[in-house]
């Protein structure tokens, strides 16, 4: 018996397909369309959960980033979600509180209850059509 087996057999068509790490799957593109896009169709006061985000991706999708469940992706949309607070486009609440500079994702519990608030000056220039850094999906 042959120890040769064709990678289609080991693998089947999507290829190998083990699990992005967070930082990895954050810079995905779907992964910042999916964000951009609850960012881009939200107005203030209202917020988002970062729940929400992970839970827009379809099988497929997750597959594709090497994840089975929808939980899976969370760490990946919460660290976008920091690092989109550090350049200024959000605001992250937790129990209503908009959480301080000096708290990173490292120190977030609970995190599924994160909420995600759109900064007002931000959704005024992606609303009048001026290109934000994430307004347009796949360019950041």
């Amino acid at each position: 018996m042959s120890s040769w087996l064709p990678s289609w057999m080991v693998w089947g068509d999507k290829g190998p397909t083990k699990p992005m790490h967070a930082t990895d799957a954050m810079h995905h593109p779907s992964v910042r369309m999916r964000f951009s896009q609850y960012l881009d169709n939200i107005d203030p006061p209202k917020s988002f959960r970062a729940a929400e985000v992970a839970q827009e991706f379809t099988y497929d999708e997750l597959v594709k980033l090497g994840y089975k469940k929808w939980e899976e992706i969370m760490p990946a949309v919460i660290e976008l979600a920091f690092e989109m607070r550090a350049i200024g486009h959000c605001e992250i609440l937790k129990g209503g509180k908009v959480l301080g500079d000096d708290v990173t994702s490292w120190d977030i519990q609970g995190s599924a209850n994160m909420s995600i608030k759109l900064v007002l000056g931000v959704a005024a220039a992606t609303k009048s059509g001026v290109q934000g850094a994430y307004a347009v999906p796949l360019v950041v």
